[in-house]
């Protein structure tokens, strides 16, 4: 049997990608969107024969009555998976951010999340099926001025967490999603949200350096198409609970930010943010100077003391470095020594016999 999936934000981006998919899949689909207008139209274009497995509803998750009413509208039919895709964006310093804009952010993208999924819990329950929650890279990470959004993606994270414990025990599954950049609308979508950058803010002389930092870690906006295949086969996934980050920046990311410590992330990010020079703990990221010095009192590149340092670099967060001889000389040798002894990648703490330590 073919699942029924309920999807929000269905006008552009993943939602459309995802439901045209499903129709094509042979599934059937409520796909809902703040503005309905020529969505039944694009998404039957090219489809032979799902006219009948569509339904077309108009839903502002922020609005309680229009959940309610599409809720009402499809009573009785059975809901297999439940997508919250609606959401949206904008990027400020925390002291140049509108708070009311915040507000408006939350209300979409944290309790449109709960309203939807609060009113489909029933009908989940019934059919034993998935909820599905668009999060981020941001559900975990943070880059400057991306707070709000941020902090919207981590509320995302934790009512997933917390949903999966509530709901195992009724068979309900639940998968957290972590895009990457992507090519969807977005980004220009947040851009035109966002306030614009003046150029007395005190913030001003930093933004190339944060600019240059987050290009250094993000892909090219790739495929929709890779999200859609991704949240697909996380359907068939018997665990309760799964992230599923998607797409290489995504995997570097959080692939590195599970590796360190939280605040060792934190100190890493400021770092790169234009953080002044200060000395880092045994667990935090070294800077090219401590790295160099370690080496020349005969620390190897397998000590644990560098453990941090290296999974930095081998997860890609270390090209600012590049930018200075000195950075270059620390990264080089760390990659020379990397590159001849592989079994050191991902292998996390521990030192081999021989290595000095750093004193």
């Amino acid at each position: 049997m073919h699942p029924t999936f309920f999807i929000t934000g269905c006008a552009t981006g993943f939602g459309h990608a995802l439901a045209r998919a499903a129709l094509a899949a042979g599934a059937s689909v409520i796909a809902t969107d703040r503005t309905i207008d020529g969505l039944r139209a694009s998404l039957l274009d090219g489809q032979t024969g799902a006219e009948g497995r569509l339904t077309v509803g108009a839903l502002d998750v922020r609005r309680d009555d229009q959940v309610a009413s599409v809720v009402a509208e499809i009573a009785g039919r059975r809901v297999d998976v439940l997508v919250n895709n609606a959401g949206r964006a904008f990027f400020a310093a925390q002291e140049e951010g509108d708070p009311a804009a915040f507000l408006d952010l939350l209300d979409v993208n944290v309790v449109g999340v709960a309203r939807v999924t609060r009113a489909l819990l029933p009908a989940l329950r019934s059919s034993r099926g998935v909820v599905v929650n668009l999060s981020s890279v941001a559900g975990r990470t943070v880059f400057p001025e991306s707070g709000f959004y941020a902090a919207s993606k981590h509320a995302v994270e934790a009512m997933s967490e917390a949903l999966a414990q509530e709901v195992a025990t009724f068979g309900v599954r639940v998968r957290v999603v972590e895009p990457g950049s992507f090519d969807t609308c977005f980004l220009d979508n947040a851009r035109a949200a966002s306030p614009p950058r003046a150029l007395g803010s005190p913030y001003a002389s930093a933004r190339d350096a944060w600019d240059r930092r987050r290009a250094e870690v993000l892909e090219q906006p790739q495929p929709p198409s890779l999200v859609v295949q991704a949240i697909l086969a996380a359907l068939d996934d018997p665990a309760p609970f799964r992230r599923v980050p998607v797409g290489p920046d995504a995997e570097r990311m959080l692939g590195l930010r599970d590796a360190l410590s939280a605040d060792a992330w934190v100190r890493l990010a400021a770092d790169r943010a234009g953080l002044p020079d200060a000395p880092h703990g045994p667990d935090e990221v070294w800077s090219p100077g401590e790295v160099l010095a370690a080496r020349d009192r005969g620390v190897c590149v397998g000590a644990d003391v560098l453990r941090a340092t290296r999974h930095a670099l081998i997860y890609g967060h270390l090209g600012h470095w590049w930018e200075i001889a000195l950075g270059r000389e620390a990264a080089s040798w760390l990659a020379s020594h990397l590159e001849r002894e592989p079994h050191e990648h991902g292998q996390g703490r521990g030192s081999r016999r021989g290595c000095g330590e750093a004193g």
